[in-house]
């Protein structure tokens, strides 16, 4: 799968990760729509985010021990928002969920240790409140209607990722003959526009993300191996290529993983010219051994043995002479 945009020079690295993931180091905050708030980092926390390529926010279930009764009843009443971040002392540390508390889950572990359950959602508010009322004269373009668009989801929380405007910018300009009337729910006009145009879009730790349906987003490639964090043996099935690896926040949706293609156990489905009808077919591996992310799970516990990253991906093809005819897509043209 190769993009059919110009991807910018510095996709070329790799960002290996050994030596250095030692010393877990977690930050789990707690904020008030001002951004003041608490540092729940000193307790125990558990967690689990699941993040994806879908415009459904992603989410998040983290668990604190043994806090106060007034900590408690403050969260999810004055303190609305979360932000966690994860990894090691000395390398892949980051963020890995921003997003609003949906709702809590007071109760007690063994009659003795209490705990908080805390669900939340990544720009949960903005997917679910952001409207639209809006007149696009004749001559708007495909930026114009993604600047309203933006703004709208701008005054819920949500901002855009780094490589989102270069996207954008990758649409022709081409103008509308007449007027245009948006209305109702942003979700459903930037599900509109992103299909038209060839994208995918989600939010991912707080920001509107654009993903090449053919493609993926510009950046760095971690290198996934025994001697950087792979644990155990990838595998390539129906649903692609998965594989955990030691949590690193630098696995993100839509950016790339490199995986040896002998370290992937795949499904032979023709053996000596007999093909077997009832074998489910495995995804696509490519001995360049670059994959899209297409769900990420991370799952810690800061007193605990798990600290992982979950990972289902798709086969990239750089090399391939028509980017268009890389993957199996429908064509894309300019659309309002």
């Amino acid at each position: 799968m190769a993009s059919q945009f110009e991807v910018p020079a510095n996709l070329g690295g790799t960002v290996t990760m050994g030596g250095k993931q030692f010393g877990r180091k977690c930050s789990f905050q707690v904020l008030d729509n001002n951004g003041a708030g608490l540092d729940l980092s000193q307790f125990r926390v558990t967690f689990k985010v699941e993040q994806a390529d879908t415009e459904t926010p992603n989410s998040l279930i983290a668990t604190v021990y043994n806090l106060s009764d007034d900590t408690m009843n403050r969260i999810g009443g004055e303190f609305t928002n979360v932000i966690l971040q994860a990894g090691y002392e000395a390398a892949n540390y980051g963020r890995i969920f921003t997003g609003n508390i949906k709702w809590v889950e007071r109760g007690k572990e063994k009659s003795t240790d209490k705990y908080l359950r805390i669900w939340a959602g990544d720009g949960d508010q903005a997917y679910n409140f952001t409207t639209c009322n809006h007149a696009l004269a004749a001559g708007s373009t495909a930026k114009d209607v993604m600047d309203y668009l933006t703004g709208q989801f701008a005054q819920n929380g949500v901002g855009k990722s780094a490589d989102f405007d270069h996207f954008v910018g990758t649409i022709p300009p081409a103008a509308l003959s007449r007027g245009k009337v948006l209305m109702g729910m942003a979700r459903s006009h930037m599900t509109d526009w992103s299909t038209k145009n060839g994208f995918r879009w989600s939010t991912q730790n707080g920001n509107l993300t654009l993903v090449p349906i053919t493609g993926y987003r510009p950046g760095e490639a971690v290198v996934l191996s025994s001697t950087t964090g792979l644990i155990g043996t990838p595998k390539a099935d129906q649903g692609g290529v998965t594989a955990r690896c030691l949590l690193n926040p630098n696995i993100v949706i839509g950016g790339l993983i490199q995986l040896a293609h002998d370290d992937i156990n795949t499904l032979t489905t023709l053996q000596l010219g007999i093909k077997y009808k009832d074998v489910a077919i495995s995804a696509a591996t490519t001995w360049q051994g670059l994959y899209r992310v297409l769900v990420a799970e991370h799952e810690g516990d800061t007193r605990g043995q798990p600290w992982y990253t979950d990972i289902i991906a798709l086969a990239v093809d750089q090399t391939a002479s028509d980017p268009m005819k890389s993957v199996s897509a429908t064509g894309f043209g300019f659309h309002l």
